[in-house]
């Protein structure tokens, strides 16, 4: 396989990733919770089949032009977790045409005026709730708010009130495995509460709580019906240092050409640089910025991260290695390493497709 790589290739380890699939099929199953997990790291109708061999058929997508290419590779109940852009109404309206169960976020009851107006037929509303992580969505304090847009959503023939969703994403930067627990038992907690507040307005409420962290390690699911992740279909470094997966867990590397080396600064150009794995990044135990982790590609798939060797700079296309005077001696123009990254889902998005390790093409939408 390694031979056959000329540039920058996505690697798909399958069997690492079908293991990551099992394990949250189980424990959703294990804890009586709907798994209705995100397609936006993959992105991939290939990849999408794992799901469905194990019994899943709702997913979650980040955008419209996503449900699009999902729709058309034969899926039928769609979430699209992103405040809801009035701009692509007639979309909808042909997912509806189709036969499609549409599931849509809401976060003001003109939006939700706007889709009883135009809409051709029936979608399921979510209102999206911020329970502290102050991206998007209602703040559960403001439950006049949340109650006015409930009742729009109940108003309308087109619109059914199916739940309450929340993704809190702070849990990326949590300090410890318990820290995570705390931030989901605050969540759990006022979104509950939120629920309770309509008791009077929607009846059956779904909770759907989405996030890799909270859903790989919490065990307290009470309160919540649906989970909704996406990053532990191939896991990376950030899942790796905030001790969410092991680092053999992880389903994907860059594989990178290696163009030049620099002895008298001990780095090594790889072919491989911001187009490729963006430029989220991790500091090192001495606070110094880095892009990536080497491994060493074999025929079985890879290596254990090799120390002494961290991606310490991107720029469009380039990738700078600082490694060891053993690594340096070691590593030859024309070889190919592997790169974990930071962040799986941009770097799959920016990398645009997958072979695996028994050589298959996966397509990226």
């Amino acid at each position: 396989m390694i031979e056959k790589i000329t540039r920058p290739t996505l690697l798909l380890d399958t069997k690492k990733m079908e293991a990551n699939i099992d394990f949250m099929v189980e424990k959703a199953d294990r804890l009586n919770v709907k798994l209705v997990p995100h397609f936006k790291t993959h992105q991939s109708k290939q990849i999408a089949t794992f799901f469905n061999e194990r019994g899943v058929d709702a997913i979650t997508v980040s955008s419209v032009q996503m449900a699009q290419y999902f729709v058309e590779s034969g899926w039928k109940d769609i979430t699209v977790a992103f405040p809801f852009n009035r701009l692509e109404v007639e979309v909808i309206n042909g997912f509806i045409q189709q036969g499609v169960n549409v599931k849509l976020l809401v976060t003001d009851a003109e939006t939700v005026s706007f889709l009883s107006d135009k809409l051709v037929g029936h979608v399921s509303l979510l209102i999206e709730l911020d329970a502290g992580y102050n991206r998007s969505g209602v703040s559960t304090e403001q439950t006049d708010k949340i109650k006015a847009i409930a009742r729009e959503i109940i108003k309308s023939e087109n619109t059914e009130f199916y739940g309450l969703y929340c993704h809190p994403g702070n849990t990326y930067h949590s300090d410890s495995i318990e820290d995570t627990k705390r931030l989901w038992a605050d969540v759990i907690k006022k979104t509950n509460t939120v629920r309770e507040a309509l008791s009077g307005i929607g009846s059956a409420l779904i909770i759907r709580i989405g996030d890799t962290p909270g859903c790989a390690i919490v065990e307290d699911m009470e309160g919540i019906d649906e989970i909704g992740p996406g990053n532990f279909v191939f896991y990376d470094l950030v899942m790796n240092y905030l001790n969410v997966c092991a680092e053999s867990d992880i389903a994907v590397a860059v594989a990178c050409p290696i163009v030049a080396k620099n002895d008298m600064r001990r780095e090594i150009v790889i072919h491989g640089g911001a187009v490729h794995f963006s430029k989220d990044h991790l500091f090192d135990k001495d606070e110094k910025k880095f892009f990536g982790e080497m491994v060493i590609i074999n025929e079985t798939g890879w290596s254990n991260i090799i120390p002494d060797a961290k991606l310490v700079s991107v720029s469009q296309e380039h990738g700078v290695l600082k490694v060891s005077d053993e690594l340096l001696e070691t590593l030859h123009v024309g070889d190919v390493v592997g790169i974990l990254p930071i962040h799986s889902c941009l770097t799959a998005n920016l990398m645009g497709e997958y072979l695996s390790l028994q050589g298959q093409h996966f397509d990226h939408m």
